[in-house]
């Protein structure tokens, strides 16, 4: 029998599964992110780990609302640190293409991890889940003192275009870090125009 939890524990035991679910996502995908390895990394039972969860998808939908959370701030705060809305927004990018490029199987929706784990979702919320992550890029755009020059939904499309560069195997493209700058810096002045803070 599993011994009951204070609020505070159970609390504390979430924190600690969302922080190696994160972990783990990053560097071993959805997969290998197994209830054992993630009950084991924390030292818990299994019969704790469904005290908190249900199901292994339901934390990591949490841990992906919370990844989207913090890649909002992260970008925000580059455009709050810069003089220019501008130049923030392309450093935000820039940082946004390396995480992407250093965690593909936590970042790119279109891969075979993410397919097995909106396989296990209702339709209804993996539309939710891609939307959301849509959201982010749309919430960055409104808050950072650009001007869209043109539609909202054709400027994110093209941000999601360039970011595209970043799910590339490395080994069939090389040069993709330069493209990427390259395309990110002639694209911008195309999408947005500065307003006054």
């Amino acid at each position: 029998m599993v011994r009951g939890f204070s609020e505070e524990d159970k609390f504390q035991i979430k924190e600690k599964l969302k922080r190696a679910c994160e972990q783990s996502w990053k560097t071993n995908g959805y997969k290998r992110t197994s209830i054992p390895y993630l009950t084991k990394t924390v030292g818990i039972s299994t019969g704790a780990f469904y005290l908190m969860y249900e199901t292994k998808e339901q934390l990591f939908i949490e841990v992906l609302g919370k990844v989207q959370e913090n890649l909002l701030r992260t970008w925000a705060d580059f455009i709050q640190e810069e003089e220019s809305s501008f130049v923030g927004f392309k450093k935000g990018m820039k940082w946004l293409f390396k995480e992407y490029r250093q965690y593909p199987a936590l970042y790119n929706f279109n891969n075979s991890e993410y397919d097995l784990f909106f396989a296990k979702l209702p339709q209804e919320q993996v539309t939710q889940l891609k939307e959301k992550s849509l959201d982010i890029f749309s919430e960055v755009i409104h808050t950072s003192n650009l001007h869209l020059l043109l539609p909202e939904k054709e400027a994110i499309d093209i941000i999601h275009t360039i970011l595209f560069l970043a799910t590339i195997d490395r080994d069939t493209l090389t040069a993709t870090e330069k493209s990427f700058e390259f395309l990110l810096d002639h694209s911008l002045p195309g999408i947005f125009k500065e307003e006054n803070r």
